[in-house]
């Protein structure tokens, strides 16, 4: 906000102001001081600072923003916004907030059986919480509406809810029901780390494109199919069992695999209970033997 020409007995010092913004004089200062929230004056001599009534205004949304853990770069685009870009950045926050929520109920599920000695750091075999069923099938072509992003590693459990919540409204706007869970086709991160993945719902058929949603034709494909129940973050101990799989029966990678959601985790409380289905795309070579306990000497983490 610019520096208006105005006396101090138009102002309101800043502890006057603090208390009927609500904010620190402390926070008052940083926000001065990064140009969020600027005094209408400040007296040349004194330094002190000194604010309109309106400025209250611009206070109190900064202190609500704030408490709804909104960042302050982007609290700065967001006053006096018009209400549609309010209501869209904040559904962006609201997301990565839900992906904090169900990342911090994980770790609270996974303290505490180690706090009560009920499970060691480093668990044995009958402690794993992911359980498994793997075969071969053939996959039938399918369309997906899928929206392309970049993303690191750690900001997975963000980037995939926001992009099947984007995807889903679209589809809802056309009148559109998904034919299945969402899906998220997941090549391993690159040298940087970063995984070019493509989240969404899949569809009865092709669906207009609406940047930086497309359609995309999923070929049909042999795969070996895995089922994982349990926590996201044990994904990654079911990617290496795969691959241990197919490396043992010849089974070559064809294509990036799929993961498959069929579970809400605002329907279902217990990540332990998650269900997620792996669908990994392989050549014609190889056979899975189906007899074979393939997991009793690899569940180990």
């Amino acid at each position: 906000m610019s520096r208006v020409n105005l006396t101090t007995h138009d102002l309101l010092s800043i502890g006057r102001f603090s208390r009927v913004s609500g904010l620190t004089v402390k926070a008052l200062r940083h926000y001065d001081e990064i140009g969020l929230l600027s005094p209408a004056r400040v007296d040349e001599d004194t330094g002190y600072r000194y604010y309109s009534l309106a400025q209250a205004r611009d206070g109190e949304a900064i202190r609500r923003l704030r408490s709804l853990a909104v960042p302050l770069d982007e609290i700065r685009a967001l006053i006096g916004a018009d209400s549609l870009t309010l209501r869209e950045r904040l559904l962006a926050h609201r997301a990565r907030i839900e992906g904090r929520a169900v990342e911090t109920a994980r770790i609270l599920a996974e303290l505490q059986p180690i706090i009560d000695g009920k499970e060691s750091l480093v668990p044995e075999a009958q402690e794993v919480s992911a359980r498994f069923e793997l075969h071969v099938k053939e996959v039938p072509a399918q369309w997906v509406a899928v929206v392309g992003q970049r993303s690191r590693v750690d900001e997975m459990s963000t980037a995939v809810p926001r992009a099947i919540d984007e995807v889903g409204e679209y589809l809802v706007s056309l009148g559109i029901k998904p034919v299945g869970p969402p899906v998220c086709i997941c090549p391993s991160p690159d040298d940087e780390g970063m995984i070019e993945h493509q989240t969404g719902w899949p569809v009865a058929e092709d669906v207009p494109a609406k940047p930086p949603i497309e359609a995309r034709l999923l070929a049909a494909t042999r795969a070996l199919v895995m089922k994982h129940v349990g926590p996201y973050a044990e994904l990654g101990r079911s990617y290496r069992l795969m691959a241990e799989v197919m490396e043992e029966n010849g089974l070559g990678s064809a294509d990036d695999p799929r993961e498959l959601y069929w579970s809400d985790p605002e329907e279902v409380p217990d990540p332990k209970d998650y269900v997620t289905e792996i669908v990994w795309p392989i050549g014609p070579e190889g056979e899975l033997d189906e007899t074979r306990d393939v997991f009793a000497r690899r569940a180990l983490p």
